[in-house]
């Protein structure tokens, strides 16, 4: 037994493609953000069942007087909003893919996100940076950006806008997958 700490493995798959290359990153994952998600939804969903109990012949009968119809909408909204950073927060991947002519961005969960497609001809700077949300404000909250969609590890420039992407890795790993693109684009590494 050496004693040493064992080496962490990448977290991420890298695959080269036809013209470009392809990596698959997790999401941030935060099991106690994933715990207080589903006791909010069942406190969310709680009121929804319990507006009409139905009795044990199967008929309902009302205890309280029903909301508005209306009032559903927003409701539901809020659920569904709960449901999505859920599955994000367990199950998500960042897919970014870059061939000849564009980088993508595709955020998804359980097969289901969507994705941002720029001109690789745009791009510029790609590179690791401090993903500052961990440091402070209790992971992200106090940034608004709890869930990482926001931040991450790696970024490039696209014109005046800087993209953020790679919320669930950290700088040691960010650092190998931008060597493995600009192995494969090295016009990407350019500043200007």
């Amino acid at each position: 037994m050496s004693g040493h700490v064992p080496v962490e493995a990448y977290r991420s798959r890298v695959e080269s493609i036809a013209g470009g290359v392809s990596i698959v990153m997790p999401s941030r994952r935060s099991m106690l953000l994933a715990a207080f998600i589903v006791f909010w939804l069942a406190f969310w969903v709680l009121p929804f069942l319990g507006v009409i109990p139905a009795r044990s012949d199967g008929a309902t009968v009302s205890h309280a007087v029903a909301p508005p119809p209306f009032f559903y909408v927003p409701w539901t909204i809020g659920g569904f909003f709960a449901l999505t950073m859920l599955a994000w927060t367990i199950a998500g991947n960042e897919r970014v893919t870059i061939d000849t002519d564009t980088l993508s961005v595709r955020r998804e969960a359980f097969g289901l996100g969507f994705t941002r497609r720029y001109a690789v001809a745009s791009v510029r700077a790609l590179r690791v940076v401090e993903d500052a949300s961990w440091n402070s404000s209790f992971g992200g909250f106090g940034r608004g950006d709890p869930f990482g969609l926001r931040s991450g590890s790696l970024a490039f420039d696209y014109g005046a806008k800087t993209i953020r992407f790679g919320s669930g890795i950290d700088a040691a790993e960010a650092k190998y997958l931008v060597s493995r693109v600009i192995a494969a684009k090295p016009a990407l590494a350019s500043p200007t």
